[in-house]
């Protein structure tokens, strides 16, 4: 272990010191005379829908760091112009003329070994076609930084062709998915989910179930931010990931429509529009997803209780079915040009149906079959939910002086009924084969009501404030009824009714002062929070209360030692505050062997995060490199004692503590002009030291690399390949239920009480190496109005999720089997109602990696 962390810091120190080295050789290479006025900038301007000249347009150059006037000319009698003596550096430039949209073009980067841009035939589009200012980007990258988040744009990945939001993130440095669609960033799975800055949890919905219904063609962006600021809510150890929905805005009427087809039953459909006048603008869009996903599984688990040897081998197979509809619809309506009211609501429904089977057979320590039985469940949940959101923005004569509010109301709801039997084939402990039979049904609900205010006002020289306030009322009731069929008395019999009624107020002030003293950036911080919880046990009569106040500072900082070279240093305390089911005491009989209670006393679980980044650009090779340590307080843990009647007792308590620490590098590197690679590599060691059940001091190490090569072929072809790999590693378990059920398909709850003598083991759970490969192609039609893309996943089926766990008295292999190797197939036509000229003018641009807004 200590010579991998010798290795990476190496690397680590040496990858910088390259990137020094390479500059320094620049700088020898370069002759003695001061030439740094070198960058010049031409082109010619014309009449988008005339293609004469525009004599006397006004072309500025500005510094892309503080927006100064670097330089700037107007155009001649054929509507050229030329701008020479650019210092090296980033800039952009606005050209703008009386009754024209005015066009910005950013990423005009002047190096050593390019110093000339050259714009031929600028159209300008008059504004009573288009009163928006438009933006080109010579080289939209596919991933820009911030002082305090990466923002990861995901229009020109061909991998998100067909797929979801969990396809999306899946490709960010630093984020795992796992075999259940679960995602972790760095290791820790502990994240909080926003949509367009809203929570996105629902009732029966995580973070990650939300993820897998949002279609990728419907995402701009997704910003994940590692070390949030104190605008952020501080929920959420490892950070948050807040997924960005594309907006239409042009004027007209502008949409797409989108069809996916896929192998083994996967097809999605998304149609989206918007109608734009002078002062409003209306859109709405549908969504829908149809997907089936079928896997299968085996679990060996040798084991040696009591000096009495058993051999338990499962085998599992699962067919689940999703089926999910969204309809979103609104209104925009403009006051004034920076000045504007949005209302809009979404309604989603739709269900999961699932199929589950798994066979079991246990042998004795004269390997003769103990018993055999299969256990099989009919699953069926209904989803809704019904958002509405109220937003007002309202950006001022100095753009830095910016007034926002949302009022936001979600109404959702969870059903679920499941049908359970168990069929037994040899049972020598019994004398009746007679079929087991299980039944459970939930009704959960959860309404929410969010509203937030943030104001940013620019104090000049002095820098900027910004300033907010949050209010999170929400109110989630659950109903789970577990029922056994008396065969005696030919009737249905309560095994446990779990009626809870949970209630959390969250409410926040925040200010944040940033400012900029020539190369230094800083943000400093602080969010002040006030948590009120309650919580019902509506079956028997219990309640509690929890109440907190705390303070979370953050500090971001910011060095440029050019423009092309950074360091940033960033602080943040975070919490996590304990799930709901966590908190309800009621007691859990539903798998008679395993009884599990919750702990109203409770407190949150807090965090301290450091980060360390330094980005460099030499030549055309760009390389970003962060660090990250991160301390844990009041971990939550599991308590659990074998009772003498072989019933395994479980509950929570804060006894533990942590800390973590990693490195990622992200690398691009263009090979030409129509080849671009960029990867990146992960390392990051967890470390608890653990006083519940599994107790002692547990640390596990992981590394993770993606390789993302795209190719543009010429006749509007793309080819882009995508190459994963995960390192095997040590699966932390804080004492958690059904860590080694492995394939089960049961799992250890109801799963034929095979696993709870062997609960409060220590155990270790190593997951094997993961790697696969996705292939993608494209083609483009009509000047870029209709695109097919062929996409093939995981071609070569390695996508498998094989598991180890072990302890003193037992050793489980298991293996997980998905349906990952899928081929899609998918059309997307795009509708503009403007002149053709300008929709071929716009889908160039596009496609050139040019950003419209």
């Amino acid at each position: 272990m200590n010579s991998i962390k010798i290795i990476l810091f190496v690397l680590f120190t040496l990858t910088i010191v390259n990137a020094q080295n390479q500059r320094n050789i620049e700088q020898r290479n370069t002759p003695p005379v001061r030439i740094q006025a070198i960058g010049s900038v031409s082109g010619k301007v014309v009449d988008a829908q005339t293609n004469q000249p525009i004599e006397y347009a006004n072309v500025v150059i500005y510094r892309w760091k503080d927006s100064t006037v670097a330089n700037g000319t107007v155009t001649n009698s054929d509507g050229q112009f030329n701008i020479d003596k650019l210092l090296m550096g980033k800039y952009f430039m606005k050209i703008s003329y009386i009754g024209y949209a005015t066009k910005r073009f950013d990423s005009i980067n002047v190096r050593q070994n390019q110093t000339s841009f050259i714009y031929n035939n600028i159209k300008l589009n008059p504004k009573n076609v288009n009163m928006n200012e438009v933006v080109v980007s010579s080289e939209r990258e596919q991933m820009n930084y911030n002082i305090d988040k990466k923002v990861y744009n995901v229009d020109k990945n061909l991998a998100n062709s067909g797929g979801t939001a969990i396809d999306v993130v899946q490709n960010l440095p630093a984020v795992q998915v796992d075999a259940d669609g679960g995602v972790s960033v760095r290791g820790n799975s502990n994240i909080t989910v926003l949509v367009d800055g809203r929570p996105a949890e629902m009732a029966g919905f995580s973070g990650s179930d939300v993820l897998a219904q949002i279609p990728a063609s419907q995402i701009e962006s997704i910003e994940l931010v590692t070390n949030p600021s104190a605008k952020y809510d501080p929920q959420g150890t490892a950070g948050i990931i807040n997924v960005v929905l594309k907006k239409k805005s042009n004027l007209g009427v502008n949409g797409s429509i989108m069809a996916n087809a896929g192998t083994k039953g996967r097809y999605s459909t998304s149609v989206n529009g918007n109608l734009r006048g002078e002062n409003f603008n209306l859109f709405g869009s549908y969504d829908g997803r149809f997907f089936n996903f079928n896997s299968n599984g085996s679990t060996v688990r040798n084991s040696d209780f009591n000096g009495l040897t058993s051999v338990l081998d499962q085998n599992s197979s699962n067919t689940n079915k999703m089926k999910i509809n969204s309809f979103n619809i609104g209104s925009d309506y403009y006051f004034t040009e920076k000045e504007y009211l949005t209302l809009s609501t979404q309604q989603r429904f739709g269900g999961f149906d699932s199929y589950n089977s798994n066979e079991s057979k246990n042998y004795n320590s004269q390997n003769v079959l103990d018993s055999h039985f299969n256990r099989v469940s009919n699953s069926d949940r209904n989803n809704g939910s019904s958002n509405y959101t109220l937003s007002y923005k309202k950006t001022f004569e100095n753009k830095a002086q910016e007034l926002t509010a949302d009022l936001l109301y979600s109404n959702s709801s969870m059903t679920n009924f499941s049908n359970i039997q168990q069929n037994y084939f040899v049972n020598l402990q019994s004398n009746s084969l007679a079929p087991s039979l299980q039944k459970t049904t939930s009704d959960n609900s959860n309404k929410m009501l969010n509203f937030e205010v943030d104001y940013n006002h620019p104090l000049n020289s002095w820098g900027k404030v910004e300033v907010g306030m949050r209010g999170l009322v929400r109110d989630l009731k659950m109903f789970n009824d577990y029922f056994n069929f008396s065969n005696s008395l030919n009737d249905w019999m309560i095994n446990s009714l779990n009626h809870y009624d949970y209630k959390e107020q969250l409410y926040a002030l925040y200010g944040i002062y940033s400012n900029a003293i020539d190369k230094f950036t800083f943000q400093f911080g602080l969010r002040a929070e006030q948590a009120v919880i309650n919580g019902e046990v509506i079956t028997s009569s219990s309640n509690f209360t929890s109440k907190y106040f705390e303070l979370y500072p953050t500090a971001h900082l910011r060095y440029s030692f050019s423009d092309f070279d950074e360091i940033t240093i960033s602080y943040s305390r975070r919490i996590d505050r304990p799930r709901n089911n966590q908190l309800n005491p009621y007691e859990d009989k539903s798998d008679s062997l395993n009884i599990v209670k919750g702990n109203p006393n409770l407190k949150p679980q807090f965090f301290n995060s450091i980060e360390a980044g330094y980005s460099t650009l030499f030549n055309k090779t760009g390389l970003v490199t962060n660090v990250y340590y991160r301390t844990s307080s009041n971990l939550i843990s599991t308590i659990s004692t074998l009772q003498p009647n072989g019933i395994t007792y479980s509950t929570y308590e804060n006894v533990s503590k942590g800390s973590s620490y990693g490195v990622d590098f992200i690398l691009t590197q263009p090979i030409g002009d129509w080849w671009k690679l960029n990867g990146t590599i992960s390392y990051y060691t967890n470390k608890v030291e653990d006083k519940g059940t599994l107790g002692g001091t547990r640390e596990s190490s992981s590394w993770r690399t993606m390789i993302n090569s795209q190719m543009t072929l010429g006749q509007g072809f793309t080819l882009q390949s995508m190459i994963f790999y995960n390192s095997p590693s040590i699966m932390l378990m804080m004492g958690g239920f059904g860590g080694f059920s492995g394939g089960g398909g049961g799992g250890m709850r109801g799963g034929g009480g095979d696993f709870g003598g062997f609960f409060g083991a220590a155990t270790q759970t190593k997951i094997q190496e993961l790697y696969w490969m996705d292939l993608m192609l494209r083609k483009d039609f009509m000047d870029g109005q209709l695109s097919l893309t062929l996409r093939a996943s995981d071609i070569f089926n390695t996508r498998k999720f094989n598991t180890t766990t072990t302890a003193s008295n037992f050793t489980s292999v298991n293996k997980r089997l998905f349906d990952s190797r899928i081929i899609n197939l998918g059309i997307t036509y795009r509708l503009d109602t403007k002149s053709r000229i300008m929709e071929q003018e716009r889908q160039k641009r596009i496609e050139e990696g040019y950003d419209e807004l």
